[in-house]
């Protein structure tokens, strides 16, 4: 079946979506757009079914929608998509704040709509491996985590000054934009966080307002530990995830996941996930397999997407972890 489906906000992740979508065969793709250099370049590059200024101007009836507006804009869109009975995927994070969600989550129980958050990290090859490893019992109870995930972002997004993530409102910032890809990948493989603990601070990049650096930790319902580290300056490109377990350990180094079960300092079983391929079509094809994922859930098929619910409990340990700073304090979760 061909889907039609709305894309709402076309910028650059919006692009990835409507490429995602259109790989599948399965979907027919409009837009709303404000900026009209925007709509010429995206009208160009694909074939878009209907362009729209706004959301006052759609006039057609749509199956789907995917909301890649900027975080402040999620509120807002997702109760038009409710108010239209329409199911949708939103981007990450699912809000810069927490008033208001409980009553969305409500809404799309009570109409019975299929929803998912866009953390496409869910998607990759190596990020299953990793969890089908943990889960599969390799390296026993898993007891502890570390995550470092550091970059020198201004390399990758040269404009990140005008962007949304300059300010903390539109979802900006080392913990709202970055820290959040990685919490979704301990709420997938350990479950419900209970404990947060942050520092934060904006070290060396100018032009902002947000943190390029922060320090979380966080304790889980099943006793497991886990920290994450990122910050946005450093020249070199680290991506680490390292699973501590009473029978090994297993790390992610990147695309390479390897083992260990004693003191050797040998990792053993390595294997290179993304070997001979170009990571930024690694990462394009993410979001292929999301589109999948997304349109097989909605016609009734399993789909371990992010949920709304998992998203919300992400946004309250992002908050949380901005409250622990400001407080000087662990915030508890709720």
């Amino acid at each position: 079946m061909i889907y039609n489906i709305l894309i709402i906000g076309a910028g650059g992740i919006g692009k990835r979506h409507i490429k995602g979508y259109l790989g599948t065969s399965r979907a027919k793709i409009s837009i709303v757009e404000p900026d009209v250099n925007k709509q010429k370049n995206l009208n160009s590059e694909f074939e878009i079914q209907h362009t729209f200024n706004s959301l006052d101007e759609v006039n057609q009836k749509f199956d789907l929608a995917i909301i890649c507006s900027p975080a402040n804009w999620h509120l807002e869109h997702m109760q038009f998509c409710i108010k239209n009975n329409l199911s949708f995927m939103v981007e990450k994070p699912l809000s810069t704040k927490i008033d208001g969600l409980e009553n969305i989550i409500e809404e799309v129980r009570e109409k019975k709509l299929f929803v998912r958050v866009g953390y496409t990290r869910r998607n990759s090859l190596v990020s299953r491996a990793l969890k089908d490893q943990i889960m599969n019992n390799k390296i026993g109870d898993v007891k502890l985590a570390y995550i470092n995930s550091s970059q020198e972002f201004p390399k990758y997004r040269p404009d990140y000054q005008t962007i949304y993530y300059a300010k903390e409102e539109t979802g900006g910032g080392a913990i709202l934009d970055a820290s959040t890809h990685m919490i979704d990948q301990l709420i997938w493989i350990l479950g419900i966080p209970e404990e947060v603990g942050c520092m934060y601070d904006r070290l060396v990049l100018e032009g902002t307002e947000t943190e390029d650096t922060c320090l979380i930790n966080i304790k889980f319902s099943n006793g497991c530990l886990a920290n994450i580290t990122v910050n946005q300056f450093q020249k070199p490109n680290i991506n680490t995830y390292e699973f501590v377990g009473t029978k090994g350990n297993i790390k992610l180094d990147h695309s390479t996941l390897m083992f260990a079960d004693d003191d050797s300092g040998v990792w053993k079983d390595q294997k290179d996930y993304m070997k001979g391929q170009d990571p930024m079509e690694v990462h394009q094809n993410n979001f292929l397999l999301q589109a999948n994922r997304f349109l097989d859930g909605y016609e009734g098929k399993d789909c371990d997407l992010a949920t709304l619910e998992e998203a919300y409990l992400n946004l309250k340990v992002v908050l949380a972890a901005k409250s622990s700073w400001k407080d000087k304090k662990i915030i508890k979760i709720s």
